[in-house]
């Protein structure tokens, strides 16, 4: 994955925060540029989990795939191009969002996580939690969840903040793992607490107080091959080490190249039938939720 071009500057998002009064030039910022608000927080995610996805931002058909479903949903739920990627990883989705024109501001708990954003040099990067940052309330435009609540014991304490800061009518994308009949050794390695159907996740979020715009089954395609290799294994009492795991998931998102270029062909063949018919499985779930209007 390129590199963004320039350095990793504020941006017109968070001088437009300073002028509400809320300014980030006080925080403690590292010699990489991440400000760092808290690096204590607790989280459902193993040490080495990030490095296995790839610290470069991640290269492989997987994030490449998600990355363009989410801006298809973007572009149709709101006109806004800055969006807060909250539990951002190692920034695979972070570089992506920069790179399809969006000022983005990175939010990451882990401090190797948000040093990696850093140095794709894709926008300004706080190390924290969403809570930690005491963002003002009804601010924010946009925010993304990609593969945050489902590691969260108590997903509904994230949720009530993101619906403080965001302005009325702002809008929430949010994925996470399909189907618990899915579960398999890879959830209890990442530290997933639950899977999600479409109908759960819209009736969780709207309990929550927001409403639907869209919601949709993602990566189809590849549910067959998770059940046959990880799903069946785990239902038959097969458990691989951490390691094992680990391993497993960095294989399959970077594959060898005559893999990669394979599953690019059939997801972007899933990709043209999911904006006729609206997928009925997935791996995948992609929520875009708004709060109320003023």
């Amino acid at each position: 994955m390129p590199q963004v071009d320039g350095p990793p500057v504020d941006g017109p998002e968070l001088r437009r925060l300073a002028a509400l009064g809320w300014s980030a030039a006080g925080l403690p910022t590292a010699p990489d540029g991440v400000r760092v608000v808290d690096d204590t927080v607790a989280i459902n995610y193993p040490d080495e989990g990030l490095a296995h996805l790839g610290l470069d931002g991640g290269r492989g058909y997987w994030f490449d795939h998600r990355a363009r479903a989410v801006v298809d949903v973007l572009e149709a739920a709101t006109p806004a191009h800055t969006i807060w990627d909250v539990g951002a990883g190692a920034g695979s989705m972070s570089v992506r969002l920069s790179q399809a024109g969006y000022e983005v501001v990175s939010v990451e708990p882990q401090r190797v996580g948000a040093a990696a954003i850093a140095e794709l040099r894709c926008g300004a990067v706080f190390c924290g939690s969403l809570e930690s940052l005491g963002l003002p309330a009804h601010a924010i435009g946009v925010i993304g969840l990609f593969d945050v609540i489902e590691h969260l014991d108590d997903p509904r304490a994230l949720i009530a903040e993101v619906t403080r800061v965001l302005e009325p009518a702002g809008v929430v994308v949010v994925t996470v793992p399909a189907f618990p009949l899915l579960w398999s050794n890879a959830d209890d390695v990442a530290g997933h607490q639950r899977r999600y159907t479409r109908r759960s996740l819209d009736e969780f979020m709207q309990s929550c107080g927001l409403t639907r715009v869209s919601s949709a089954y993602l990566f189809a395609s590849l549910v067959a091959p998770a059940i046959a290799l990880r799903t069946i294994p785990y239902r038959l009492g097969r458990r691989r080490t951490p390691a094992e795991v680990m391993a497993a998931t960095q294989r399959r998102l970077a594959p060898k190249p005559r893999v990669d270029a394979a599953a690019r062909r059939v997801l972007d063949a899933e990709r043209a039938v999911a904006r006729r018919l609206p997928l009925p499985v997935g791996l995948s779930v992609l929520g875009a939720y708004r709060t109320p209007a003023a």
